[in-house]
């Protein structure tokens, strides 16, 4: 299982890639994301492509190991991490 750390960095990002940026809710989160909890408030049914452990069995299992998809899904949390803290520091 994918190791989360629920910081929602990711979800507070959806407006920055085409692959996410459907479910956009203005402001470059998640319209399923819960601002008072930082939780997904659809997590039990979200979309596949937000399940990543069921996008990995699905799309990626045949490309690359589960170590080295974990390994760039945590490189690209840190990364959204620091964009979204840079990103609050200047609205401040």
């Amino acid at each position: 299982m994918f190791p989360c750390d629920r910081c929602g960095a990711c979800c507070q990002s959806v407006g920055w890639s085409e692959m996410y940026r459907d479910l956009d809710r203005g402001d470059g989160t998640c319209r399923h994301y819960d601002d008072a909890t930082h939780l997904c408030r659809i997590y039990a049914h979200r979309p596949l492509r937000c399940n990543v452990d069921a996008f990995y069995e699905t799309y990626l299992k045949d490309q690359m190991t589960y170590e080295m998809y974990v390994a760039q899904n945590r490189a690209a949390c840190a990364q959204l991490r620091a964009a979204l803290q840079q990103r609050q520091m200047e609205k401040a």
